[in-house]
């Protein structure tokens, strides 16, 4: 019996962070371009569209990161931490080749650059 209160107790608490997470959910921010400009927006005033199996895409600008986020988070911070940066030195378009371990020869680094 203790260890069925035990388990509950976790279940429950498991289940109270998934809601957590779910209603701090990021808000809905418009993505801008890299002059700050509404990248979906301008697309629709373009009238660029490609229809692909019923799916509508609007074809513009690519949108920026940086003036996507930054006005709420701290981009140079969040760019220039560990993670992001893993294999930034290391570049190299036959890094994959050379490395023949790690079984893909399109790989660019052995970090987040160039991984897909």
């Amino acid at each position: 019996m203790r260890y069925f209160r035990h388990w509950k107790w976790g279940f429950l608490l498991v289940l109270g962070f998934a809601f957590q997470a779910y209603a701090t959910e990021h808000p809905k921010i418009p993505l801008l371009d890299e002059n700050g400009n509404n990248v979906i927006e301008m697309a629709r005033r373009n009238g660029r569209k490609l229809v692909l199996n019923g799916v509508t895409y609007f074809k513009g600008a690519p949108f920026s990161p940086q003036q996507t986020c930054s006005p709420c988070h701290n981009y140079k911070s969040i760019t220039s931490a560990y993670h992001f940066q893993i294999g930034a030195t290391v570049v190299n378009d036959d890094w994959g080749k050379e490395h023949p371990q790690y079984h893909n020869k399109y790989l660019t680094s052995p970090g987040q650059f160039g991984f897909w």
